[in-house]
């Protein structure tokens, strides 16, 4: 069975002490959210710096500020709604009734001229 992991405290940790992965998570994501096991993969990808010493991996929390940032996506700013003036609904209304008329008007010229089937 593995013994616990003792996470050091933050003073004495700086931004380029080694830390196994799972410190590493720890400690760069308190709320649980990240697991050394995805780290790891993050490593094997190629998004996390890391180091590979007596078959274990190492990283930096410095190297997990790069892999964040590095991923970060920027909210992309939203499109203004422009509310639309009284005249322009007006305007927006009669061209809808005036294409709504005209599809009307062609259903009206295939039912006229199209062969209808026959029951049986």
């Amino acid at each position: 069975m593995r013994r616990g992991v003792r996470i050091p405290d933050r003073a004495e940790i700086t931004a380029n002490t080694p830390l196994s992965l799972d410190v590493a998570a720890r400690i760069a994501f308190p709320d649980g959210s990240m697991s050394g096991l995805a780290l790891r993969n993050a490593a094997t990808r190629g998004d996390l710096g890391h180091a590979r010493i007596g078959g274990r991996v190492y990283t930096t929390l410095t190297e997990i500020e790069r892999m964040v940032a590095a991923q970060w996506v920027e909210a992309e700013p939203r499109q203004s709604t422009q509310r639309r003036t009284p005249a322009e609904n007006t305007e927006v209304k009669e061209e809808a009734g005036a294409a709504t008329a005209r599809a009307r008007q062609i259903a009206e010229n295939l039912r006229q001229t199209l062969p209808r089937k026959r029951s049986r």
